[in-house]
């Protein structure tokens, strides 16, 4: 979609003006108020009115969660196109939920990546937290291997270096994700890899000792589940093994009947992988799914792994072919 500056509609309206008021659009006469309101902002404060969701004209849900939603939308000024995530105040129970949630915020706020989905502003209303962030045409990474059934290495492993440097950049701004898993990695129109969902993130200290029990079940790394605490970046290593496990065998590699068997298959990394996919990749997920964070795979040793030398670059990959 074409990008029209604030500038240009300004002009427009004043045209359109000239020809008669009465002639406007109804798009036209909101953008002709939303114009009026910044002016008036200016003159009496200095500054730009603070962002409502009238700025916005919002289209079709994209996705629903258990506190909200994303719908497409588009800024009414610029015509830019984007996503409002909706998270509803009525599920928080507390005041520390809210602050998650504002720390998540915090923590889009520093990350500036190809790779991490782009956070443009936030704002609330009465009733709900709202961010506006980047539109991921895509979809995300559980839908698409589902539509596939599994993946084929060379698209998995373009797919997958892009995971492990947005993670890398992520822990390099001490932020700990502790949600890898699929629906949490989107792609954009052109096949790049986006990470979202910082909403059990942390931005981590160093030497800090975490005991919180988060994440989503089949991609928990055992030493949060062990509940001793857990140090530092590994837990995001585990959880992109599943991811990579999940990719390359179509399934995940952790499965049970109920949460305390699952727990435990987890605890003890009980997993097969079959000779169905290369050698070198399942030497590189035995160093992903190891069970001791202490000798888990590092990011630059994930890079470096010969499974990772010939990586094709996304442009040369086409990922919505089938």
């Amino acid at each position: 979609m074409q990008t029209i500056s604030a500038p240009q509609i300004s002009e427009r309206l004043v045209t359109e003006e000239s020809n008669g008021a009465s002639n406007l659009t109804p798009r036209a006469k909101q953008i002709r108020k939303l114009i009026k309101l910044i002016k008036l902002s200016f003159r009496s404060a200095g500054q730009a009115p603070a962002t409502t969701i009238d700025f916005y004209r919002i289209g079709k849900i994209l996705g629903k969660g258990a506190f909200g939603k994303v719908n497409l939308a588009v800024h009414k000024l610029t015509q830019c196109l984007c996503a409002v995530k909706s998270i509803n105040k009525q599920f928080f129970s507390d005041e520390s939920q809210t602050k998650k949630v504002m720390q998540e915020v915090v923590m889009l706020k520093k990350t500036r990546h190809k790779n991490i989905v782009r956070l443009y502003e936030y704002f609330e209303t009465e009733k709900h937290i709202l961010f506006v962030i980047e539109v991921c045409a895509g979809g995300d990474l559980l839908n698409y291997v589902r539509r596939r059934r599994r993946l084929k290495e060379d698209l998995a492993k373009c797919l997958f270096k892009q995971i492990i440097e947005s993670l890398a950049y992520c822990h390099s701004k001490n932020i700990l994700h502790r949600d890898i898993k699929l629906d949490n990695i989107l792609l954009d129109a052109n096949g790049q890899v986006k990470l979202c969902d910082f909403g059990v993130g942390k931005i981590v200290k160093k030497d800090e000792k975490m005991t919180e029990q988060c994440g989503t079940p089949a991609y928990i790394a055992p030493e949060i589940l062990r509940d001793q605490g857990y140090y530092g970046f590994a837990v995001d290593i585990w959880s992109s093994g599943v991811v990579l496990f999940a990719m390359l065998y179509g399934t995940v590699p952790f499965k049970a009947n109920n949460m305390t068997e699952l727990q435990q298959i987890i605890m003890r990394a009980d997993y097969k992988l079959k000779d169905d996919i290369s050698l070198e990749a399942r030497d590189l997920l035995k160093g992903l799914l190891e069970p001791d964070p202490e000798n888990r795979l590092a990011v630059a040793e994930i890079l470096s792994h010969p499974w990772m030398l010939d990586v094709l670059d996304p442009s040369e990959v086409e990922l919505f072919t089938d």
